[in-house]
């Protein structure tokens, strides 16, 4: 199970891992939007890949994920990564996994893999109880970003060693980390147990967020969606927990995905042509936030709209 919150970087890593591996990996992908965009990042490189949109997998898909696993262990893979949702507590999950035989039947878990943005760890750790019980469950830990902020590589470590004691921590280099260490078996047992939060029959609420998702069915102007995301970000960055957009260019016929994470706009990234994704002919937008004000919420989306070239 691959974990972390939104934005640190779930599926760049697992795009690096799938475009390098010579295992036949089964992949599902779990997003809490019903636009599913993630799965177009990583359709170039993996065709096999199903994705689950429409909710968090650890509180509302339980019947898609018997479905899903079902459909991948007939498949006979080497390997099944699950990629969850930035806003998942694993524990329902991995409890699922390991003790419901319908939907573990045919498989073993191989480990809990939480990826921590280094440039926001202590933040998110402070404001985000998600964040909190995926460092709870995490066999081990991948740290990601530290080419945006090298000098902060030491003190999350060590901020590491205080909140997540006992795991093993790994840099994602250019996005990479070796796959026989992510896949090697769990070495934690953790204080009370790393499963901590399966014994205490985890539930959770994502309390206060809302995902809202706005399709353009026309090519868009790319360049206006940055300008929008830039500004949008800078005014309400710390509600905005996560931005992604698949959008095809008007003037180049390209696709491009574009995203955030809190106030940390990234470049435009082109997409390599072919895939299904391909058929995405204008632009999917979803915006993830946490407490912003109904009319804040409104004037945000009314903006993105226009950026959109939606009446």
């Amino acid at each position: 199970m691959l974990t972390g919150f939104l934005g640190s970087g779930k599926t760049a890593l697992l795009r690096a891992l799938l475009a390098r591996t010579r295992e036949r990996i089964a992949v599902l992908v779990n997003e809490v939007a019903e636009l599913p965009i993630d799965h177009h990042l990583l359709e170039a490189v993996d065709e096999g890949l199903l994705a689950l949109p429409g909710g968090c997998v650890c509180c509302t898909l339980r019947g898609d994920l018997h479905a899903a696993f079902a459909r991948v262990v007939a498949a006979r893979p080497d390997r099944v990564v699950l990629e969850t949702t930035g806003l998942a507590d694993p524990a329902p999950i991995v409890g699922a996994i390991e003790r419901d035989p319908a939907i573990g039947g045919g498989l073993e878990l191989g480990g809990v893999v939480a990826v921590v943005d280094c440039v926001r760890a202590e933040t998110l750790f402070a404001e985000h109880d998600e964040f909190r019980r995926q460092l709870d469950l995490a066999d081990r830990i991948v740290l990601t970003k530290t080419d945006l902020a090298p000098q902060r590589e030491a003190p999350v470590r060590a901020w590491l060693a205080e909140h997540a004691p006992g795991r093993e921590v790994r840099l994602a280099r250019h996005g990479e980390v070796a796959s026989d260490w992510l896949f090697a078996a769990p070495r934690f047992a953790g204080a009370g147990g790393a499963r901590a939060w399966l014994e205490r029959g985890a539930e959770h609420q994502h309390a206060g967020f809302s995902a809202q998702a706005v399709r353009s069915e026309h090519a868009v102007d790319v360049d206006a969606l940055q300008l929008w995301l830039r500004l949008a970000t800078q005014l309400d960055g710390e509600r905005l927990l996560r931005i992604k957009a698949v959008a095809r260019c008007a003037r180049t016929g390209s696709r491009f995905v574009l995203q955030s994470a809190g106030r940390s706009v990234s470049p435009p990234q082109r997409l390599a042509d072919g895939g299904s994704g391909a058929a995405v002919a204008g632009a999917e937008v979803v915006v993830i936030e946490r407490g912003m004000p109904a009319a804040a919420l409104a004037a945000l989306l009314a903006a993105l709209r226009s950026a959109l070239g939606i009446a």
